[in-house]
């Protein structure tokens, strides 16, 4: 008679203490509180692309800068492609 009491007072205490119990005795899925909805993700920025201020000397002797439009690439030397 005293096992069977000893028993239910250590699963009582063990619930009381947050123990998890065994598979299938938990609370089904429906019964856990949904999860809050992250923060939303920041704004885009409409900001013109800014490419690095320095540029390239062509073998002619002109300068060619960075072009935005083209993912930043140098700009082709004039003269370059007639050959």
């Amino acid at each position: 008679m005293i096992r069977p009491v000893v028993a239910a007072v250590m699963l009582l205490a063990l619930a009381a203490c947050g123990t998890p119990l065994p598979a299938g005795t938990a609370f089904p899925e429906g019964h856990r509180k949904p999860t809050p909805a992250g923060p939303p993700p920041p704004p885009m920025r409409d900001d013109p692309v800014v490419c690095a201020a320095d540029v390239r000397q062509c073998p002619d002797g002109n300068f060619v800068s960075r072009n935005p439009d083209n993912g930043c690439a140098f700009d082709a030397c004039p003269g370059a492609g007639k050959q």
